[in-house]
């Protein structure tokens, strides 16, 4: 873990392809050395099918969630939402100021008991 999902409205996509945000918050989270580098997974998908405020073709949204292990102090948690959000912001300030953009990052710890993992990564 971490795992970084990032949802973002379709008519983005033109927008976000040359900005890389999955390759900046994935450098980021790497670059933070607290996750295990085999564990840290990032993905990024366009939702067609979306709503966003008045609804009008100009206005988008990018959710990023980020899951993370349990057990983390607080303080290092938010070391993490502050530098992963930073990245973000920094690397969607153009396009934010251009158009109507929502931007949200949310960190979630899975629960142990309810997660099952294999695979064949090493260290992961």
């Amino acid at each position: 873990m971490p795992h970084i999902a990032i949802d973002y409205s379709a008519n983005l996509a033109n927008d976000l392809q040359p900005l890389d945000l999955p390759r900046k918050l994935h450098e980021a989270a790497q670059a933070m050395g607290v996750f295990p580098i085999n564990g840290l997974r990032t993905f990024a998908q366009a939702v067609n099918d979306y709503r966003v405020g008045a609804n009008t073709a100009n206005e988008a949204f990018i959710n990023i969630q980020v899951r993370i292990a349990p057990g983390r102090p607080e303080e290092l948690r938010q070391h993490i939402v502050d530098t992963l959000f930073d990245t973000a912001e920094q690397t969607l300030a153009a396009l934010i100021e251009e158009r109507p953009v929502g931007l949200q990052l949310e960190i979630t710890e899975f629960d142990r008991s309810l997660t099952r993992m294999a695979g064949s990564l090493p260290g992961a």
